[in-house]
C-alpha cells in the first residue's frame, strides 16, 4: 500500500469514529419523521400488525397494497425486542429504529468510500472522506427509517459490491441481493439499478453471465419480499408490481400536485443550501460533459430525467441518490482544478472554502440537534413527560380539514387522550374543557383572550435560534413554528 493511501486510510478511520458519535446524536435528537410516509406507511403498519392500531386508521396505501412490508416487519421485530426489555415508550422504540438505520448507513458509507477512494484525485481524497459522512444533509437522511433512506443505503451497498467485484466472493449474487432490498424499500430505485447494470455491460464490459447472476440475486430477494407481503396483508400481494402498475396507470382517487419538468434542479440549489446545492448541480453538469462514462453519471442522469417528466414531484424522491453527491462534488470540482489554482482565483478560492465550510457546519448543527419534519412530535414528547389524567383533551388551532398537518399521531400520544381541531372562525364557540392547546405562538394569545383561558408555554417545535435559521433555509416559505400550551384555567 502506497504511503499516501495508507495515510488516507488512517484519516478515514478517525473520521468514521467522529461520524459514529455525530450519527448517534442525530438519531437521538431527530425525533419524529421527515415525511408522512415515514410514519404512516411504516410505523402505523407495524402498529396494526401488533394490534395497536385499528385497520380503519391506516393510510390508503394499505388497501391499495402498494407498500412493501419489509420495513414494517423490521419495526415489529424491534418493537418486540424493546418490549422484551420492558420498554414500550414510543420515543425509545423509534430511536432504536433510527439507531439501526444509522449503523447500516455507516457500514455502507465506509465500504463505498473504500471502493471509490482510488478514483478520487489525491488532493481531494480527504475532503471526499469528510463529505461522505458530514455533508450537511447526509446525517439527517442516514437516520431516517424511511423507504427513501433505506433504499439509498442498500443502493450504496450494491454499488460498493459492484465496484469491489475482485475482492468479494459471489459478488454478483450479493450485489443483486442488495439491489433487491433497495427495490423492495422503494421500487423506483430499480431504475438506478438498471442504469448501473447497463454501465457494467456497456462501459466496464462485464460478461453477460455476471449481470444475469446479479439479476437472479435481486429476483430471489424480491420473491422473498412477495412472501413477506403476502403474510403481512393476509393474501397474495406483490407490492412492487402493484406500485409500478399504479405509477404508470395513476390512481384517479388520489390526485397529487403536478409541477413542471425543470423543478428538481432549482430545488436542489434551494434546499441543498444555495452555495452547496448550486455547487452540486454545477459539479454534476461538469461530470456529465467531462466524464460521461463514469458510474455516478449513469446512475443519476437517467433517474433524474425520468423523474423530471413525472408530473408529481417531491424532493425526497431523489434521496436515494444522496450518497453519490460527495463523489460528484469532488470529481466535478477536480475538472475546475486548473482554473481554481490560477493566481487570480487564490483569494476567491479561500473565501469560497470558508463560506462553504461555515454553511455546512450551520446545516450540520441544525440537523444534529433538532427534531425531524415540522418538529411536532417534540410536542408529544413533552406531554409524555407529564402525568396525564384519563380523557384529557388537546386542541389544535387549525382548520379541521388540514388538521393532519399538525395533529399528533396516536402512536406518540398517551392512551385515552382525545383531540379536537378548532378553526379560526370558531374561536368564540363554547368548548368542552380542554387541557392542552397546539397553536402558532401568534394565535395562542388571541385565542386565550377570546376564550378566557390562561395558557402556559410548555414546548416549541423548534428553538428560536433554529426557527430563524430555518426561515432563511426555506426562503421564508416554510410553515411557521408550533407551540404546545397547558391550559391552567378555563374561562366561562
Amino acid at each position: 500500500m502506497e504511503p499516501a493511501f495508507r495515510n488516507d486510510s488512517y484519516f478515514h478511520r478517525n473520521v468514521l469514529l467522529a461520524a459514529c458519535v455525530l450519527y448517534v446524536l442525530t438519531a437521538w435528537f431527530s425525533v419524529g419523521y421527515h415525511s408522512a410516509d415515514e410514519h404512516f406507511q411504516i410505523i402505523a403498519f407495524a402498529q396494526w400488525e401488533l394490534g395497536e392500531l385499528p385497520l380503519e386508521h391506516l393510510a390508503w396505501e394499505f388497501d391499495a397494497g402498494i407498500r412493501s412490508s419489509l420495513q414494517p416487519w423490521i419495526a415489529v421485530a424491534v418493537f418486540k425486542i424493546a418490549a422484551a426489555f420492558g420498554s414500550e415508550d414510543p420515543f425509545m422504540r423509534t430511536f432504536l429504529l433510527r439507531l439501526l438505520t444509522a449503523a447500516l448507513a455507516l457500514i455502507a458509507i465506509r465500504g463505498y468510500v473504500g471502493a471509490t477512494l482510488t478514483s478520487v484525485p489525491r488532493t481531494f481524497r480527504k475532503p471526499f472522506i469528510l463529505l461522505s459522512y458530514f455533508l450537511w444533509f447526509l446525517p439527517f437522511l442516514h437516520v431516517r427509517f424511511s423507504s427513501e433512506g433505506w433504499s439509498g443505503i442498500f443502493l450504496v451497498l450494491c454499488l460498493t459490491t459492484v465496484l469491489q467485484r475482485e475482492q468479494v466472493r459471489w459478488w454478483a449474487v450479493r450485489a443483486g441481493a442488495f439491489a433487491g432490498i433497495a427495490i423492495l424499500c422503494r421500487p423506483p430505485t430499480g431504475l438506478i439499478i438498471l442504469s448501473a447494470m447497463a454501465w457494467m455491460l456497456l462501459v466496464r464490459k462485464d460478461p453477460w453471465r455476471e449481470v444475469f447472476t446479479m439479476v437472479i440475486g435481486a429476483s430471489i430477494v424480491m420473491l422473498l419480499g412477495v412472501l413477506l407481503d403476502s403474510a403481512f396483508y393476509g393474501h397474495f400481494n406483490p407490492t412492487v408490481w402493484k406500485y409500478v402498475s399504479m405509477g404508470f396507470g395513476g390512481d384517479p382517487a388520489h390526485r397529487f400536485d403536478e409541477l413542471p419538468w425543470y423543478y428538481y434542479a432549482p430545488w436542489m440549489v434551494k434546499y441543498g443550501i444555495p452555495p452547496i446545492g448550486g455547487l452540486i448541480v454545477i459539479a454534476f453538469a461538469l461530470l456529465c460533459i467531462k466524464q460521461p462514462k463514469s458510474l455516478p453519471v449513469w446512475c443519476i442522469l437517467p433517474f433524474c430525467v425520468v423523474h423530471s417528466y413525472i408530473q408529481h414531484k417531491e424532493l425526497r424522491f431523489l434521496y436515494p441518490l444522496a450518497d453519490l453527491a460527495p463523489l460528484v462534488l469532488v470529481l466535478g470540482l477536480n475538472e475546475l482544478a486548473p482554473w481554481l489554482r490560477t493566481l487570480i482565483m487564490r483569494p476567491l478560492r479561500l473565501i469560497g472554502i470558508l463560506v462553504l465550510t461555515a454553511t455546512n457546519l450551520l446545516g450540520l448543527v441544525i440537523v444534529t440537534t433538532t427534531a425531524a419534519g415540522e418538529g411536532r412530535v417534540v410536542l408529544a414528547k413533552e406531554i409524555h413527560n407529564r402525568t396525564i389524567a384519563p380523557n384529557e383533551r388537546i386542541a389544535y388551532l387549525i382548520q379541521p380539514d388540514i388538521a393532519w398537518r399538525i395533529g399528533l399521531p396516536a402512536f406518540y400520544l398517551p392512551k385515552g387522550m382525545r383531540e379536537i381541531a378548532i378553526g379560526p372562525g370558531n374561536w368564540k364557540a363554547d368548548l368542552e374543557p380542554i387541557n392542552y392547546v397546539v397553536a402558532h405562538p401568534n394565535d395562542a394569545g388571541p385565542f386565550a383572550a377570546e376564550q378566557g383561558l390562561e395558557l402556559s408555554l410548555l414546548a416549541r417545535t423548534e428553538p428560536r435560534w433554529a426557527e430563524h435559521l430555518m426561515s432563511w433555509y426555506t426562503w421564508y416559505e416554510g410553515p411557521a413554528s408550533w407551540a404546545l400550551y397547558r391550559v391552567e384555567k378555563m374561562g366561562r
